[in-house]
């Protein structure tokens, strides 16, 4: 009988003991070995899109890519802020998976990247310009024809389009390249009439520049263009493209984006109608 209850006592000792181990096994999310970390370039001095603010990343891009990172369980993105030729040059070379700075898509890069098919915002084309030197609101390319110009870059996404615009019109816009001057100068040169009018992304902090600096000779367009921007990806992460490209339609439907576009630019940019040409 002693033998018996002894025996008893061990198999229960040792069912809780195996339960212990069970339990103990499920403590750990069941997914948490497959999580899987990607490296994540964003701008450093974007403001509004993403910038450091006493030492803390901010920024649309930088909110939009934590709301992606929590619809997806399996993912977890580490942050790099780094300058623009950065990012390309880290995205490059494989030191980052993926990188964000309000991209357009253009056909060298997408022979370089991986493209999703959902944009993960909308840059909205704007000029700014001096009001004494135009007789009217500026409402269009056209108004441009015969006007000084702030030179804009000339590897960037607005020598392509008044390039392109010249192609197709008789009257041209005369457009000045430079390698690059701050967008402070280039609104104060609008301001004193050095420059007539200046075109350029509006998601690139002008508003706020304008509003500090008390530039009242510079008014402010509708936006002549509509440029959907993008997230770009190294070309071995493919299928993370697919998973972020779920995310992120899960968060248009759900007003998340919307709800980011509000607070960082003024207004809900996924209310215009894309308009590249």
């Amino acid at each position: 009988m002693i033998n018996l209850k002894k025996k008893v006592a061990v198999i229960a000792a040792t069912s809780l003991a195996l339960s212990g181990v069970l339990v103990g096994a499920t403590v750990e999310p069941a997914h948490a070995a497959s999580v899987k970390t990607y490296q994540v370039a964003v701008s450093s001095s974007s403001k509004p899109l993403s910038y450091e603010q006493n030492g803390k990343l901010k920024g649309y891009e930088v909110e939009a890519l934590k709301q992606i990172d929590k619809q997806l369980p399996n993912v977890k993105f580490k942050y790099h802020a780094v300058s623009q030729n950065a990012e390309l040059v880290g995205l490059d070379s494989g030191k980052y998976d993926l990188a964000v700075n309000g991209f357009y898509k253009n056909a060298e890069r997408q022979k370089k990247y991986v493209f999703g098919k959902q944009n993960d915002g909308l840059s909205l084309v704007r000029v700014y310009y001096n009001k004494k030197q135009f007789s009217s609101s500026v409402t269009d390319l056209n108004d441009l024809v015969g006007k000084e110009l702030a030179p804009v870059n000339a590897n960037g996404g607005m020598y392509n389009l008044l390039t392109t615009w010249n192609k197709s019109h008789k009257k041209q816009i005369t457009v000045k390249t430079t390698s690059g001057i701050a967008m402070q100068q280039l609104l104060t040169g609008v301001n004193s009439g050095k420059y007539d009018a200046l075109i350029d992304p509006s998601n690139l902090g002008e508003a706020s520049i304008i509003k500090s600096q008390k530039l009242t000779n510079v008014a402010t367009s509708k936006p002549v263009r509509a440029y959907p921007t993008y997230i770009l990806f190294s070309k071995k992460n493919k299928s993370l493209a697919t998973s972020v490209d779920k995310a992120l339609k899960t968060l248009k439907d759900d007003g998340t984006l919307k709800k980011l576009s509000v607070k960082y630019f003024g207004e809900n940019v996924f209310n215009y109608k894309v308009k590249e040409n």
